[in-house]
């Protein structure tokens, strides 16, 4: 298995760590409940749809989620991602600064529509802190031996 490029992380190993993550973090849960939730997401909370999104993106997809190629760039699957609930959770998830998430929650819902939402998502949290805060906090860990940090 090739080693990730630098300041990336495999989507296998962020489906797995999304998927024993909170169903609920409070910010994505009110940019659900008082701006949008989409009707596209798979399963009933963020953390199932974050968790399927990064599982499935290695392979080509189906239906409207269809893609030419896998990809297990966890940069790239957050780059794709056009949910704002969802990239507000994954924010909460990785640990990011909670005045962060709520400065990209205000910036989202400035924005008005869904892309433009993820857009000032993005600029607000770009993959860099995202992946910050996952590495510093020891949530996600890039020794093969132990991917989700050491054990306690």
């Amino acid at each position: 298995m090739p080693r990730p490029e630098p300041r990336n992380i495999p989507c296998k190993q962020l489906s797995k760590f999304f998927a024993r993550c909170e169903d609920y973090y409070p910010v994505s849960d009110r940019y659900i409940s008082e701006v949008h939730d989409s009707s596209l997401k798979t399963g009933r909370t963020e953390r199932e749809h974050m968790a399927a999104w990064f599982r499935d993106s290695r392979t080509k997809g189906a239906g409207s989620f269809s893609r030419a190629k896998g990809n297990d760039s966890g940069r790239t699957c957050y780059q794709r991602l056009q949910n704002a609930a969802s990239l507000l959770w994954i924010a909460e998830a990785a640990g990011v600064a909670e005045a962060t998430v709520e400065s990209a929650f205000n910036a989202a819902k400035a924005a008005g529509d869904h892309r433009r939402a993820c857009g000032a998502v993005k600029r607000v949290i770009p993959w860099d802190t995202v992946y910050d805060a996952l590495v510093s906090t020891g949530k996600v860990s890039l020794n093969r031996r132990f991917p989700f940090g050491w054990p306690r």
